[in-house]
């Protein structure tokens, strides 16, 4: 059979889904959801990934080429947003960045907080200029940008734990929050999507892991929803990622109308692929876990069983349930691709 590369495999998916397009490939399309794992690629801290924009595109080619994903993710943080706001950020030699100091620990700040310009503030500069650079680069595989949505920068902004409480305390406030992050999420996609590469947002703390379905629908779904629908006007599609367990709001997410949903390995696959079908592509939800601990057998079952879930009348793209850890050996990430090859090809 043709050999076919990754913008065309995931072209394919969504004909599919959209379409109801019968296409034959030489496999589904498949990756992993890489980013501060690439640093090791190039011999970098990951604090020189997210710090240097030259370093984060140098590592996100390093990973294109040596994996050759169908879909390479510009995958740095979720703190862009919210420090350009007023976090202070503090920038560990081989971890993930976190918030020394957040903007609204007194949530009266809330008025006078001014939304950022992704063109002037803080790193999202240098963000878009990646995107843009890494676009020239790589022509075969889709470019997707991940940005936070709007409850990733209310918890970013105000913190989790806070949230929650004036999620029960105070609603009317957590609603204002929520306009005032959703316009900021809206202003970043604005930023990103002339570029040509994908566009999706990440909500990691939205799933049932932290929130109940209840709590998902009254604060969270309307403001995913208005920023989709933003961006339908505009005939630009909207990916929407969320971690952990998120199998109570499979539907809802589907129903923001979104293009596509990313889900990790704790949702249920099943029940994804019949809230999704012709509605949204279906990405995920390889156990991410197996990438740093697993061994390549267990890896493979996973996969296999990914695949016997897998709708076969509508898209579905195999990838990771979400991004693998930076410690992660380069060479469990080689497994994966290969794996796809071997595996997806018989089904």
């Amino acid at each position: 059979m043709e050999a076919y590369n990754g913008r065309q495999r995931v072209a394919a998916a969504f004909k599919k889904t959209f379409t109801d397009q019968d296409i034959e490939l030489d496999r589904i399309p498949a990756y992993p959801i890489m980013g501060q794992c690439n640093a090791q690629l190039v011999g970098a801290s990951i604090r020189e990934v997210l710090l240097d924009p030259k370093i984060f595109v140098k590592a996100q080619v390093a990973a294109f080429e040596r994996y050759k994903p169908d879909i390479i993710v510009m995958q740095a943080d979720l703190l862009m947003d919210v420090e350009a706001m007023g976090n202070e950020l503090k920038f560990p030699e081989d971890s993930m960045c976190i918030s020394k100091k957040v903007a609204l620990e007194d949530k009266t700040k809330l008025s006078s907080l001014k939304l950022a310009d992704p063109h002037k503030d803080g790193r999202m500069p240098a963000y878009l200029e990646a995107l843009a650079e890494i676009k020239k680069i790589i022509a075969d595989s889709i470019v997707s940008a991940v940005i936070a949505g709007p409850w990733t920068i209310a918890i970013g902004l105000r913190e989790a734990e806070h949230l929650l409480r004036d999620a029960m305390k105070d609603p009317d406030y957590v609603h204002e929050l929520m306009a005032f992050t959703t316009q900021m999420a809206i202003r970043f996609g604005e930023a990103v999507y002339p570029l040509k590469v994908g566009l999706s947002y990440s909500e990691a703390p939205a799933s049932c892991s932290l929130v109940s379905p209840k709590m998902y629908r009254e604060f969270i779904f309307p403001y995913q929803k208005q920023v989709v629908d933003h961006f339908k006007e505009k005939k630009v599609g909207v990916g929407l990622h969320i971690c952990g367990y998120a199998t109570p709001i499979l539907e809802d997410m589907v129903n923001t109308g979104v293009t596509n949903i990313s889900i990790d390995a704790p949702s249920d696959l099943a029940k994804a692929v019949e809230v999704t079908r012709g509605k949204a592509v279906l990405i995920g939800n390889v156990n991410t876990n197996l990438f740093y601990s697993g061994s390549k057998e267990a890896m493979a079952q996973d996969i296999k069983n990914c695949l016997a879930v897998a709708p076969k009348d509508s898209g579905y793209i195999l990838a990771s349930g979400c991004e693998v850890p930076g410690v992660a050996p380069p060479e469990k990430v080689d497994w994966f691709m290969e794996l796809i090859d071997e595996l997806c090809k018989e089904n």
